[in-house]
């Protein structure tokens, strides 16, 4: 008799995090299981078609994966190429869970201290890491601020698990007094359209 393995694809995840959703109301408990779902699926690609790994030259690509019905989470792959990276950003509020599936990426975290008027915020850098293959992270607002950056010289390739379909986000750019940034909403969309 051999073990057989079944191998967890993007449809269990779909499964599994929707059950998450409709049993739990905590956003700490929604993006802590989404981040654990997250590290299984990342466990192979299989499930990941080739088209939704391909890259952009006007900017690190936005695919979406799975965006559910009731607008309870969303699930995109971005694929960077050497050297893209993100603005400072936020999540529009919401919870996300987030994973390499190949290369490497650094990501400098942010909380949002305070919010000084609509458009100026104040920030503090928490941390920086680096997410390496299979490795996941999650952020839950007032600390769901970042810049995510390629590292080395392959193209990389990112799972996000969102809280809603995030259709806009804040950036945040310094101004002159330290920790201080202004701030101005930035729309979405996915690839092939630009980002």
């Amino acid at each position: 008799m051999t073990n057989q393995t079944t191998e967890y694809t993007l449809v269990d995840f779909i499964r599994d995090m929707t059950w998450i959703i409709e049993r739990n109301e905590s956003e700490a408990v929604r993006v802590a299981e989404a981040e654990r779902l997250l590290g299984e699926l990342l466990r192979t690609t299989s499930w990941l078609s080739p088209e939704k790994c391909k890259p952009s030259s006007e900017g690190y690509a936005r695919h979406s994966l799975y965006c559910d019905p009731q607008d309870r989470f969303e699930i995109i792959a971005l694929v960077w190429k050497p050297g893209q990276k993100t603005l400072l950003h936020d999540h529009d509020g919401t919870w996300g869970a987030e994973g390499v599936v190949a290369g490497q990426i650094k990501v400098t975290n942010y909380l949002r201290v305070d919010e000084i008027s609509e458009s100026v915020v104040k920030l503090r850098q928490t941390d920086t890491l680096i997410v390496n293959q299979q490795m996941t992270g999650k952020l839950l607002p007032p600390a769901d601020c970042h810049i995510l950056e390629t590292q080395g010289d392959q193209t990389a390739v990112t799972i996000h698990v969102y809280g809603k379909q995030l259709r806009k986000f804040r950036v945040f750019k310094p101004l002159q007094q330290e920790g201080i940034f202004s701030a101005h909403d930035s729309f979405l969309g996915y690839t092939p359209g630009p980002i």
